[in-house]
C-alpha cells in the first residue's frame, strides 16, 4: 500500500488486501475481521478509508457487520460480480436524458444511530432527505420513487438541496462523474407502501424492485445513497457478466 502513484483509491487498496487475506486464509469463517479503529493504525488510513473498505467486502458478500457484534467473515470467496463504468452515472440515476427528476419534498434531518451506521457518519449529526418521483421525459408518467440521502459535510451544497427548485440540478451537479470512484448496487425485492402507491397511482403493497445505491468519492467516502422502488413492468436493467482478471 505504498508507492507515488496509485491505480486505485487507498481504499480500494485495502478492501483488496483484506480480501486477498480472506481467500488465502488467514481470517477463516466465522472469525472476526479487525476493527475500524484496528484497521486505522495498522494501515495508517483514516477513518472513513477503513470503513469503505470494509463495505467493499460486504458487497462482494465476504463479510457481515453487525451494531456492536464487530465484522465477521461469512465466505471465503467473493459472491459473483459485475462492474459498470462509473461514465454511466446517469444511467443510475435514471434522470438522464431519457427521464427527469421531480422533487417532492426536501428536508434536513438528525441521524439516530441506524441512519448513521447506514450513512457512515455519528450519531447526531445531520443529513438531507429527499422525496422524488422519476418521470418519463415524453409521457411524463411516474415511474419509481426515489428517496435520496446525503450526509452533511464541508462541501455539501445544503441550501441548494433544500432549495426544490434547484435541488434537482444540484444532485446533478453533485454526482459529476469525475469525483466518482465506486458505486455500490443493491437488488432486492420489497413492497409499496401507501403513500408510494398512491403518487405511482398502484395499489398498497404492490409489489416493487428495489435498488440501492451508494455514490463513493476518490477517498471512499460516502457521498448520497440512493433508494428507487420500481412497479412491476415499468423497469428493466439489464448488463453484461464478464470474467474478472484481477
Amino acid at each position: 500500500m505504498t508507492g507515488t502513484r496509485r491505480s486505485k483509491p487507498r481504499y480500494a487498496e485495502l478492501g483488496d488486501l483484506l480480501q486477498a487475506a480472506i481467500e488465502k486464509g488467514d481470517h477463516p469463517v466465522g472469525t472476526l475481521l479487525p476493527t475500524e479503529l484496528e484497521l486505522c493504525e495498522r494501515f495508517n488510513v483514516s477513518r472513513h478509508t477503513a470503513r469503505a473498505a470494509l463495505a467493499q467486502l460486504i458487497s462482494a458478500g465476504l463479510v457481515q457487520r453487525r451494531p456492536g457484534a464487530g465484522t465477521r467473515v461469512i465466505a471465503q470467496n467473493a459472491a459473483m460480480r459485475y462492474e459498470q463504468q462509473i461514465d454511466t452515472v446517469d444511467l443510475l440515476m435514471q434522470y438522464g436524458n431519457t427521464a427527469r427528476l421531480e422533487v417532492l419534498e426536501a428536508e434536513r434531518l438528525i441521524a439516530d444511530l441506524a441512519m448513521a451506521q447506514y450513512l457512515d457518519i455519528a450519531e447526531g449529526k445531520d443529513y438531507l432527505r429527499l422525496h422524488c418521483l422519476r418521470l418519463e421525459e415524453h409521457t411524463h408518467a411516474p415511474g419509481a420513487v426515489i428517496e435520496v440521502l446525503i450526509p452533511i459535510r464541508t462541501g455539501v451544497p445544503t441550501e441548494r438541496f433544500l432549495d426544490i427548485a434547484s435541488t434537482a440540478r444540484t444532485l446533478a451537479r453533485f454526482l459529476e462523474p469525475g469525483r466518482l470512484s465506486r458505486v455500490e448496487q443493491v437488488f432486492d425485492a420489497t413492497a409499496f407502501d401507501a403513500g408510494d402507491a398512491k403518487l405511482l397511482d398502484i395499489r398498497k403493497h404492490e409489489p416493487a424492485l428495489r435498488v440501492q445505491r451508494r455514490y463513493r468519492d476518490a477517498q471512499g467516502r460516502l457521498l448520497l445513497i440512493t433508494i428507487s422502488l420500481h412497479p412491476p413492468g415499468r423497469f428493466a436493467y439489464s448488463m453484461v457478466l464478464s470474467r474478472s482478471h484481477r
